[in-house]
């Protein structure tokens, strides 16, 4: 955010919805992914709401394993499915108003990378 944006134009703020309930419901779910996935001791999602401004953190992913791999692997995994499986609609501000923002082809692109991925970490942990 600060960047352009959507439209190119220069980025004033952000706004986040969602809805409550369903949101949640959807941020269990990618995490309950996550752990039936890797061997994760641990995993936290904050994925912030409401009125964001340029520079602005956004969302925060940490994992928990006793494998390096398994927890970098199950931070891209939850970053990729936050994403495009997380009820969040983005409305941008400019100088010309506001714009909702598409879902990028390539936030599809890296979330399909991990549709029929095995479970990697697990296995050479083994």
């Amino acid at each position: 955010m600060g960047g352009p944006g959507a439209t190119g134009e220069e980025i004033s703020g952000m706004t986040l919805e969602h809805y409550p309930g369903m949101t949640e419901k959807a941020l269990q779910t990618i995490d309950t992914e996550a752990q039936a996935r890797w061997p994760l001791e641990a995993t936290l999602i904050i994925h912030r709401y409401g009125r964001l401004e340029p520079g602005d953190q956004i969302v925060f992913v940490a994992a928990a394993s006793g494998h390096r791999e398994a927890a970098f692997e199950a931070c891209h995994f939850l970053i990729d499915w936050l994403k495009t499986k997380a009820p969040f609609w983005k409305l941008e501000d400019s100088s010309s108003g506001g714009q909702w923002v598409d879902a990028r082809d390539s936030d599809d692109a890296a979330a399909a990378r991990w549709v029929h991925a095995g479970n990697k970490s697990s296995e050479a942990a083994e």
